[in-house]
């Protein structure tokens, strides 16, 4: 497990342990282009992971999208937006943009 993480192949999740791993089929970075179609919405990220239609996203866990968001982030194409308190967690909006 320590080599495929070494190799950016899988990651520790949660972070700070190295008992379990989550193992990419794409990178973070292949994410973002599967993404691109929503540019310019807003979308929780339980709608990203569980659409109505059947999509690359159906299942993908939470972490590895938070992931590939964090990256578009970081260019100023994706924001979190935080509107809502539900179970004492707030509903975190993604609103891409171009």
């Amino acid at each position: 497990m320590t080599e495929m993480v070494g190799k950016n192949v899988a990651v520790y999740e949660p972070p700070k342990q190295t008992r379990v791993a989550m193992l990419y089929w794409r990178l973070p970075e292949e994410w973002i282009d599967v993404l691109h179609p929503w540019l310019n919405t807003i979308l929780t990220f339980y709608e990203i992971s569980d659409p109505p239609i059947p999509s690359p996203f159906s299942g993908i866990p939470i972490p590895l999208l938070r992931r590939a968001i964090t990256i578009l982030m970081r260019s100023n194409r994706a924001q979190i937006i935080r509107v809502a308190e539900v179970h004492k967690e707030s509903v975190p909006f993604l609103q891409l943009s171009t």
